[in-house]
């Protein structure tokens, strides 16, 4: 039987993190192992991992960033399967289902469940891996728009068991060997790409990829992220897009300069609605 090490990064989720880890406890009979890497929160989040004495926790005394938090609960593993969760996400239904499928199949190395809204929608986590056209689009604020959504999120169906490229990182295990392989998340993305480019390293290693539905994950979208200043946050994407070009496509980097400026000022009109007078 394959050990589970749960991996959660936090930074300021005290009104979250307690469901989440319920939800851990309630997913199985007995679990293995659970770790929280606190990167440097300024809230009670450390006073909520507390009041379950069976949570390891490995206090930052800064922000390391997503893939720095998530190496350092790695190298502390026990388990041969390790499955990172955010911390605004919830497992809901048939967890067990989804690591019993892991086992069977030894050619996949990363597996991630149907998430879902918490009204009980569908969030759209497949997509292929990043193209000029798909992040010029999320650049502009245009990928959510009718004739462009389907160049961003093509029209996949997420009843179904499939291969993907891409699955969004709230919530996904991952088989111990894929990391023998190609080795831990790149620590130089700090928030967002990170998973994308691990995703790919594993896939260009020879892992499949698969999206499983059968197991449900409820998840809060960007619970952490949207108490950022839009326009640092914007800034925080667009340096991660623009190393991940760098890193997997070349040259093709140096189209996204133009755009970026226009980027901030687009996050900036947003903080501007935002503002309360």
């Amino acid at each position: 039987m394959n050990k589970i090490t749960f991996i959660i990064v936090t930074w300021n989720s005290e009104k979250t993190i307690n469901p989440c880890l319920e939800s851990i406890f309630k997913s199985k009979s007995s679990t293995d192992e659970v770790i929280v890497v606190d990167n440097a929160s300024k809230d009670r989040t450390v006073d909520e991992i507390k009041k379950f004495k069976q949570v390891k926790i490995i206090e930052n005394k800064t922000n390391t960033g997503f893939a720095a938090g998530c190496n350092r609960g790695i190298k502390e593993a026990k388990g041969n399967f390790i499955f990172l969760l955010n911390p605004d996400a919830e497992i809901k239904d048939n967890f067990q289902g989804m690591v019993e499928y892991f086992q069977e199949n030894k050619e996949v190395g990363i597996v991630g469940p149907k998430i879902l809204n918490t009204d009980g929608s569908l969030q759209r986590e497949i997509t292929p891996f990043p193209t000029f056209l798909s992040q010029i689009l999320i650049l502009l604020k245009l990928h959510r728009l009718g004739p462009f959504s389907k160049f961003v999120y093509p029209n996949y169906d997420y009843d179904k068991l499939q291969e993907a490229d891409h699955l969004m990182g709230s919530a996904l295990l991952i088989r111990g060997e894929v990391f023998e392989k190609i080795g831990l998340f790149d620590e130089k993305f700090f928030l967002w790409f990170e998973e994308t480019d691990f995703e790919k390293r594993a896939k260009d290693a020879g892992f499949k990829i698969v999206y499983y539905p059968k197991a449900e994950v409820k998840h809060i979208r960007s619970a952490s992220t949207v108490k950022l200043d839009p326009i640092k946050k914007q800034s925080i994407w667009n340096k991660s897009l623009i190393y991940y070009f760098r890193k997997n496509q070349g040259t093709q980097w140096i189209l996204f300069i133009p755009f970026t400026p226009l980027s901030l000022l687009l996050a900036a009109a947003t903080s501007f609605k935002r503002t309360k007078f």
